[in-house]
């Protein structure tokens, strides 16, 4: 394992820019072909749409949100107590909650990673200490290197998503269990961000939460259920730990309407089957073509690819295909990934074939650009 201290600034880079697009472009926001943010295609169900239809009204606006419905789908769905879950609007601010619960003085972070986890950190003044993940290895965790660190007792907290962002890396569920014991044996909490766990549902420790003082699961409703615009997520582990959480979000955080369309969505059972059918033969005949065409691709179990191009970079890739009113997530911003490297959602099998086929003809134009530089360049030197 690879340890590093690092100090870190900015603002996170986020996919998913739809309405900035459309406003540069000068078009309909439904015109913009979304590549760069992780959103199920079939979705949102059709139950959320109609809670959210009937939750407009003016009984429901006139009073505060009221978490109990959502709240007891939950315990409903994964056999819980109400006092173990909490209610957030989104799991990004889920984490930062978490962050100003525990107060960590000491971090583990793997990298690549979520950019929301390094500005929780900074937001309480974590010292981070990550753990590079190498393409070498294919994006899997040391798990007997970290391990290792933690019975050293170096870390407040570790933390950990699976599947992986943005590498789509499900993680071994006996190493992770391994881990989160012997995290528990030296007082270090665990933040297992689960944003894209309903991909392989049984692969979740949400229902384990509870039963270990020092584990906190994440989940969001926003990308399974194809809901970015309403905001809401929640974060289970055992009672006194949710208590202190809860106790750093603010009251009525998520409204009525993104409540009600939680419950339907946790509900909606026959389109959870569906997406999970439509994705995976989506994801494999996408993985299989963009092979086909020259890009390395990363084995993955969510919704998204992480690929490496040939030649060429991600940013000039990105540019390229702007023309076609196309947007794709470029990697620089992650740590330990390069400007080669491109991470795509699946969407619908026509839209990513079509990509496909505007990646071949780039990167056939960017050959044939780099011969005619080679060449110019000898016939300069003679």
């Amino acid at each position: 394992m690879k340890e590093r201290p690092k100090e870190r600034s900015g603002t996170a880079v986020h996919g998913g820019r739809v309405y900035e697009a459309a406003r540069r472009w000068g078009i309909d926001p439904d015109k913009v072909i979304d590549f760069s943010a992780n959103i199920n295609p079939l979705g949102p169900p059709r139950g959320v749409l109609v809670a959210i239809e009937n939750a407009l009204n003016a009984v429901s606006l006139r009073v505060y949100p009221d978490t109990h419905a959502f709240v007891r789908s939950i315990t409903d769905k994964y056999r819980l107590m109400a006092d173990e879950i909490v209610i957030g609007s989104g799991a990004a601010s889920l984490i930062f909650a978490v962050m100003h619960a525990v107060l960590p003085k000491r971090a583990l972070l793997l990298e690549p990673a979520f950019g929301e986890y390094p500005r929780a950190c900074r937001a309480v003044n974590v010292e981070v200490t990550t753990s590079l993940l190498t393409e070498e290895g294919g994006f899997t965790p040391d798990f007997p290197g970290l391990v290792r660190a933690l019975k050293r007792g170096r870390f407040d907290l570790v933390i950990l998503n699976t599947p992986h962002n943005p590498t789509g890396a499900l993680y071994r569920r006996d190493a992770l269990l391994s881990l989160i014991d012997v995290a528990e044996a030296h007082d270090t909490v665990v933040m297992l961000d689960e944003a894209f766990i309903d991909y392989a549902s049984q692969e979740s420790f949400v229902s384990l939460a509870p039963t270990k003082p020092h584990l906190i699961v994440v989940r969001s409703l926003t990308k399974f259920y194809a809901m970015p615009g309403l905001r809401i997520g929640y974060a289970v582990c055992n009672a006194m730990l949710a208590a202190t959480i809860r106790s750093q979000i603010d009251p009525w955080s998520v409204s009525t309407v993104a409540l009600e369309a939680g419950r339907a969505a946790l509900g909606a059972d026959d389109f959870g089957v569906e997406s999970l059918r439509v994705n995976a033969r989506a994801r494999e005949e996408f993985a299989d073509a963009l092979r086909g065409v020259g890009l390395h691709v990363f084995p993955s179990a969510a919704n998204f690819l992480l690929a490496k191009l040939p030649h060429g970079s991600g940013e000039a890739l990105q540019k390229w295909l702007e023309l076609e009113r196309i947007l794709i997530r470029t990697c620089e911003s992650f740590d330990g990934l390069g400007d080669t490297f491109v991470r795509l959602a699946v969407r619908s099998s026509s839209e990513n074939m079509r990509l496909v086929s505007l990646i071949e003809q780039w990167l056939k134009g960017n050959a044939e650009a780099s011969h005619l530089a080679s060449e110019a360049k000898a016939n300069a030197h003679d």
